[in-house]
């Protein structure tokens, strides 16, 4: 494996770590701070090869990102519903768990409003 391919490892490797450590130390500005320097320091690595002429994605690619995503936000979706539904249950034996369920069903309702909104818009751009 070439030298300049590895970093693609790397990156994730070290922001795990250096976020393992910042989260440890309770330091919850220094974990963000990691996460802004791992994303520019990937977009900076992206564009690099961007440079070289690599191909970073083509069409069999973007469909493959397409489909993941889908069915992440899918599976998200059904795993809130279904704490949705045990929350509600067990909130009523356990009212400290009220807070809870509001998240959640809070959450769930975001993200359906988010999916809905945002087809509408590509609906309207595509």
């Amino acid at each position: 494996m070439e030298r300049w391919k590895l970093i693609g490892y790397v990156i994730p490797a070290t922001t795990a770590s250096l976020l393992a450590v910042a989260l440890w130390m309770g330091n919850a500005p220094l974990a963000f701070g990691v996460l802004a320097g791992a994303i520019g320091v990937m977009l900076l690595y992206s564009e690099w090869l961007r440079g070289r002429g690599e191909v970073l994605s083509d069409e069999r690619t973007l469909r493959i990102e397409e489909m993941a995503s889908k069915r992440t936000l899918q599976v998200l979706i059904l795993v809130i519903a279904f704490l949705v539904v045990g929350l509600s249950i067990f909130s009523e034996r356990d009212p400290g768990l009220r807070s809870a369920y509001y998240l959640s069903l809070g959450l769930m309702v975001l993200i359906s409003a988010l999916k809905v909104s945002l087809k509408r818009h590509y609906s309207r751009v595509m």
